[in-house]
């Protein structure tokens, strides 16, 4: 079926996917900062920090030719709350003022620069990729 299909591929792709997604997502985090110049606030640096360390270990474990399965729960430690710090963004972003408990960071969270479709945000990219990391490491979790 299509369904055993889409396991095997990322079965046996997920060191590359998890690896490709996680290094295109910091080549865009620095493109935003470095080429469109929006500097990142205090929660945009937090989903960073959950997603920079998914590219180092991906990668080594890449070079090294470890399995994804020996690494998958150290990917789920981070794509999960980076997943939620993200979506906390988003919802900062996207519900009326208030209707949160306002970041520390003097409400530079909560403004929106990106406005896409009536509900895509930076954020909720990150929150996208986030999880799709939690979705392959589960899926891949298994030893084959």
């Amino acid at each position: 079926t299509w369904r055993a299909r889409v396991v095997h591929i990322i079965r046996n792709n997920a060191l590359f996917i998890v690896f490709m997604l996680s290094v295109a997502s910091i080549v865009g985090t620095l493109a935003i900062e470095y080429v469109g110049l929006l500097l990142p606030c205090e929660l945009c640096w937090w989903q960073r920090i959950f997603m920079y360390p998914i590219a180092l270990i991906s990668g080594v474990a890449f070079v090294k030719n470890v399995s994804f399965s020996d690494i998958a729960d150290y990917i789920l430690v981070l794509a999960i709350p980076g997943a939620l710090v993200a979506l906390y963004q988003h919802l900062l972003q996207i519900l009326p003022t208030g209707s949160l408990i306002p970041c520390g960071a003097s409400g530079e969270c909560a403004v929106r620069t990106v406005f896409e479709l009536g509900y895509i945000t930076i954020p909720w990219m990150a929150v996208s990729v986030f999880v799709a990391l939690v979705f392959i490491a589960l899926v891949a979790r298994k030893k084959v």
